[in-house]
């Protein structure tokens, strides 16, 4: 059975959807669509690096950029959801950074003060 292989580290044959080789339970291989960042989906689920995101909209569900997405209830970083973001002003700022109307986001973490924490990379 030939498998084809999308992108982000998922591939499909007729009837399965795979990442990074590891079969992804319950995903429709005819319906399945990668979309951008580690993020994809099927008409029921939405999923980043294999792992169906609980909750979220797959029939609305939009990826931004660096790592955010978001559907008109909830915005993820990195198929995590971040607590008490909102979706409808959430705005993805590049280099990590994003913004709602109430608060602002480094790496998926809210942060408060002129400029979003340093992190120690020793």
């Amino acid at each position: 059975m030939p498998i084809t292989n999308l992108a982000f580290g998922y591939s499909k044959d007729p009837w399965t959807v795979y990442f990074a080789g590891q079969k992804i339970q319950g995903a429709s291989a005819t319906s399945f669509e990668v979309l951008n960042d580690g993020y994809a989906k099927d008409p029921w689920t939405v999923y980043f690096a294999g792992q169906k995101i609980q909750g979220a909209s797959a029939t609305s569900f939009e990826v931004l950029n660096d790592g955010y997405a978001k559907d008109p209830w909830n915005v993820y970083y990195m198929g995590k959801k971040i607590e008490g973001a909102s979706a409808s002003s959430f705005q993805s700022l590049g280099q990590g950074m994003a913004k709602d109307a109430f608060n602002r986001y480094h790496l998926g973490q809210k942060y408060t003060g002129l400029t979003p924490p340093m992190h120690n990379f020793h």
